[in-house]
């Protein structure tokens, strides 16, 4: 999971101060690849409920497959960082 998405941490500390009563996801898997329960159970001690229009069910296959397709580009990503860090 990445913390250091474009609001993310922003969005947490909404949700802990009440600021937010409903989250709406289109894919819950865009949202959140990993962890998708916790953040679930997290908004609802805040009494912040987590909807997901498109809940598509996938074969385990299909999940296995984006879960992968999520770590490498997790990895990659680190690597341009790194690499860019490098350069500098």
């Amino acid at each position: 999971m990445n913390y250091k998405r474009k609001h993310w941490n922003q969005l947490l500390d909404d949700v802990m101060k009440g600021k937010v009563s409903t989250i709406y996801l289109t894919h819950k898997n865009r949202f959140i690849r990993f962890g998708f329960e916790w953040f679930s159970s997290f908004c609802k001690k805040f009494d912040c409920d987590v909807i997901v229009v498109n809940n598509e069910q996938l074969s385990p296959q299909e999940e296995l497959v984006q879960d992968l397709i999520a770590i490498i580009h997790a990895f990659f990503s680190e690597f341009m960082d790194f690499e860019n860090i490098k350069r500098s």
